[in-house]
């Protein structure tokens, strides 16, 4: 059992890399080569039990401060 919920874990944790790496590819403002920015998607990416919330409630007050 544990055995799955850390595969689940480290799937959701890849789909998240991979998402945020597009983002940061399109991004035309970060330089691609610099390895702290790529330091921090990773370590972002594995700590998505932590870090998806915050970075959810970042752009749910952007958005609403963009309507308001």
């Amino acid at each position: 059992m544990l055995a799955i919920v850390i595969s689940y874990y480290w799937v959701i944790a890849s789909i998240i890399f991979f998402v945020w790496v597009k983002a940061f590819w399109a991004d035309e403002t970060t330089p691609k080569h610099d390895l702290c920015s790529w330091m921090v998607l990773m370590i972002g990416a594995s700590l998505w039990i932590v870090v998806l919330p915050f970075a959810n409630l970042e752009l749910v007050l952007k958005a609403y401060s963009i309507h308001n």
